[in-house]
């Protein structure tokens, strides 16, 4: 078979998950078959360096704001450029503007990972290129078999056609003791103290307004020990700060804002928290997995999956304070239960979320496309 051109198309390379996830794959898809570009709509953001580490050509189209109605155009020029057999796409730029351009390209094998598969919101003109879009999408990727059915009735396509393949990152072995000293230090807590890790932007969708409401719903025995740590910036960091102040708080609940060591800050963990409304596969679960520390999540889509039926963390109920804080009593009551949690976590991890196997499934699922399509050479192709 001759070598098959694969082109990923993001907004950008230095943004949220989904763009921090497509960097570390990148480098570890091309094979003897398979050669890999990506293609930035916006500006890519990469250092010289990082551009180096990546090892692929990375295309810049461009685009600087909303106004700019010529990138379509050069959109499909750079695409007719690199002549790629697939093209993949991700988030919301790529799931639209991305497999339009390549339609109109003529490119004969297009896919689209839903990074949020679950998110119900879409417009009447989304709702209106769906269908058409998806007639032309030859598979669609997401991440655990519980968000496949969800998907398929959000979007209009058929679930045979959707492909399952869990995140992944590169695997970590777990902390040592003086790891976790180190990240308590760095947190400034006490031996005693109960560290809770919420993670994440601090927008709606994120509900990190829920972990506060539950706090505030514990009895005080339970609450006296813990330190919620939030992790991140967003545009509802006031209003979440104004409700720990209302709730009395403020001794239990510091934010952190942006970090950029949130690796070795996990260790000083007792538990993450998730409490969102939707997700696609979290790559801070998946680190927290490696790290050791026990999640508790609500059941967002996908987390009954992603945690084996509870086996690998705790499941609240719902997403009602009362729901929460029984979950949480239920994670400080038992320390042991706590450790066998996350060691079973660990495992499933290493066996299941090992960005190798990430990058396998794509290369087999690229082949597979490839030679339902008999593609041609990339001569014949330009």
């Amino acid at each position: 078979m001759n070598r098959i051109r694969v082109l990923h198309i993001l907004p950008s390379l230095k943004a949220g998950g989904a763009e921090r996830q497509i960097l570390t794959l990148l480098p570890l898809l091309p094979n003897s078959e398979i050669d890999v570009g990506v293609l930035a709509v916006y500006a890519s953001r990469l250092a010289d360096a990082e551009r180096t580490q990546l090892g692929c050509p990375v295309i810049e189209v461009g685009r600087r704001r909303r106004s700019d109605y010529s990138f379509p155009f050069r959109l499909i020029r750079q695409i007719k450029g690199f002549a790629p057999q697939i093209v993949h796409t991700h988030t919301h730029v790529g799931k639209y503007w991305g497999r339009m351009a390549a339609r109109a390209a003529g490119v004969p094998i297009i896919l689209h990972t839903a990074h949020n598969p679950c998110d119900p919101r879409r417009n009447p003109l989304e709702r209106l290129l769906d269908p058409l879009l998806y007639a032309s999408t030859s598979r669609v990727i997401t991440f655990l078999e519980d968000q496949r059915a969800t998907l398929a009735r959000l979007d209009g396509f058929p679930p045979e056609k959707i492909a399952i393949i869990p995140n992944g990152i590169l695997p970590r072995k777990a902390p040592a003791r003086e790891e976790r000293l180190s990240a308590r230090r760095s947190l400034g807590v006490s031996d005693d103290a109960f560290v809770i890790l919420v993670v994440g932007r601090l927008e709606q969708v994120k509900n990190q307004r829920l972990a506060l409401d539950a706090l505030a719903a514990l009895p005080e025995q339970a609450r006296v020990r813990i330190r919620l740590f939030v992790l991140g910036s967003g545009s509802q960091e006031t209003a979440l700060r104004d409700l720990a102040h209302e709730r009395a708080l403020r001794e239990h609940v510091a934010f952190l804002g942006h970090r950029t060591d949130v690796a070795d800050l996990l260790p000083g963990g007792d538990l993450m928290l998730m409490t969102s409304l939707y997700e696609g596969m979290p790559l801070v679960l998946i680190e927290a997995m490696f790290a050791g520390v026990p999640i508790l999540t609500t059941p967002w889509t996908g987390a009954r999956s992603m945690l084996v039926a509870g086996s690998c963390g705790y499941l609240a109920e719902g997403w009602n304070p009362q729901q929460l804080a029984a979950a949480l009593e239920r994670a400080l009551r038992d320390p042991r239960e706590r450790l066998a949690v996350a060691e079973r976590a660990r495992l499933h991890a290493a066996d299941q979320y090992d960005i190798q196997k990430m990058a396998e499934a794509h290369r087999t699922l690229y082949l597979e496309l490839a030679g339902a399509r008999s593609l041609p050479s990339m001569a014949a192709a330009s």
